[in-house]
């Protein structure tokens, strides 16, 4: 048998089947977990996600990990904990990196299907939620807070790797 023409018809078939069927969604599939942290020492915050197609999934304790299907941003994430207000999370996808590889290789068929499938799509790996105190201690607790939060954001936004820049906002319980 000879083994170099057995790898070439291997790799003739494996491009093959990226470029008919996508890349992303063989590579990767169309479900993606997404680690859910709070930041600092706060745990035990209940969240629950909701894609843009009203799919929720529900993480009980953070930190946590949960799986979602690629495709349907923005994803919500909506976390609470006795003492800390409401806070919402709201993420976009980014483009899954096997897609650009589907888009070098094969292009026009398997980028179609792999946008269909949400599979060309992701959201960032972890995610930190900064949850704001219902109460605080003192005015210089809350200043610093809200200066840790921004140099939190500037750095995420920065497009450091799984980081999110996304919008937060937090509401009373």
């Amino acid at each position: 048998m000879d083994y170099p023409l057995v790898i070439k018809r291997a790799e003739i078939v494996a491009l093959v089947s990226c470029v008919m069927t996508g890349c992303a969604t063989i590579t990767t599939g169309t479900d993606q977990g997404i680690m859910v942290a709070t930041e600092k020492d706060i745990i035990g915050a209940s969240c629950t996600l909701t894609d843009s197609k009203g799919n929720r999934s529900f993480i009980a304790r953070t930190p946590g990990k949960t799986y979602m299907t690629r495709g349907n941003a923005p994803l919500t994430i909506t976390c609470t904990k006795p003492g800390y207000k409401i806070t919402t999370l709201v993420l976009d996808e980014k483009i899954a990196g096997a897609t650009v590889g589907n888009i070098i290789l094969g292009g026009g068929i398997g980028i179609l299907f792999d946008a269909t499938s949400g599979a060309a799509q992701r959201y960032p790996d972890n995610v930190i939620i900064w949850m704001e105190p219902g109460e605080w201690p003192d005015e210089y607790s809350k200043l610093l807070w809200e200066e840790e939060r921004r140099a939190y954001i500037e750095e995420s936004a920065s497009g450091e790797p799984n980081k999110t820049s996304s919008k937060h906002s937090s509401s009373p319980e």
